[in-house]
């Protein structure tokens, strides 16, 4: 990045705070030696800081430590995000080796919201980019892989926000006993699934799922004509098997952060 785009006063904010987090308890000349800031900078970031209750200060040793606000600043950096993160070379990967668009989505107010496509890496683009598109839950691959493998508590809460909603887009949320053999049908498959006519293209999907919950699907879309049987298994395998490398980085991931925080 340029230097003239550097907003110099937060960067610095920035350093002090990742020297801190370092270690619990913090002098000026601690975070002077750490950063390279002049100490009269030092005392004037961490005076703004502990203003904004990110930094507390113990008086009678003169020490400095982060507040427990800091936790505030990653909240919104959950499993989605790790899961982009992992999952982003590993479609790219599926894509070279299949050529086939892989898309990666998270449930999102009851629809499916694809955060990440590798379509601009494929030979077979069938359509534009649609990342950030909502997906149907009822009529996709990637919502049938939701609903068919999410936990039945969370099933019933997405089909009662579903009703509650004044359109109702699917007439099978009418019909207890067709959703149960609709679901019924998507686990037998093991997989979601939307057949398109000759022409165009079809889709299948699987759930990525971290401790029985599912952070995320996974899909691949293929020509019509091409698909078959035996490209669908072959296929499942290899999304199956790749939901799984996803979920073992994540954790790996997830796990060394949380080590270097501590």
């Amino acid at each position: 990045m340029p230097s003239s785009d550097v907003i110099e006063p937060i960067a610095r904010a920035l350093s002090i705070m990742s020297a801190m987090n370092q270690h619990r308890l913090s002098t000026i000349s601690d975070l002077h030696r750490a950063t390279g800031l002049p100490k009269p900078t030092v005392h004037r970031i961490l005076a703004t800081l502990i203003s904004c209750g990110y930094v507390g200060k113990d008086i009678d040793r003169s020490v400095y430590m982060l507040t427990e606000q800091v936790l505030s600043l990653s909240s919104g950096y959950g499993k989605e995000a790790w899961l982009l993160q992992v999952g982003t070379p590993v479609a790219r990967r599926i894509t070279r080796e299949v050529k086939w668009p892989v898309a990666i989505g998270i449930l999102d107010y009851n629809t499916i919201v694809v955060q990440y496509s590798t379509r601009p890496y494929s030979e077979f683009v069938m359509q534009g980019s649609t990342v950030n598109k909502r997906f149907n839950l009822f009529s996709t691959a990637m919502g049938q892989a939701y609903l068919g493998f999410c936990e039945e508590t969370q099933l019933q809460n997405i089909l009662q926000a579903l009703r509650d909603q004044e359109v109702q887009e699917d007439c099978i949320l009418e019909s207890d006993s067709k959703i149960k053999r609709y679901i019924a049908a998507v686990q037998d498959r093991g997989y979601g699934l939307r057949v398109g006519n000759r022409g165009e293209s079809t889709h299948m999907a699987i759930p990525i799922k971290s401790d029985h919950q599912i952070i995320g699907v996974i899909g691949l879309s293929i020509f019509s004509s091409c698909f078959n049987d035996k490209v669908a298994k072959e296929y499942l395998a290899l999304l199956r098997k790749s939901a799984g490398e996803i979920v073992d980085s994540m954790d790996k991931m997830m796990a060394l952060a949380e080590h270097s925080a501590t």
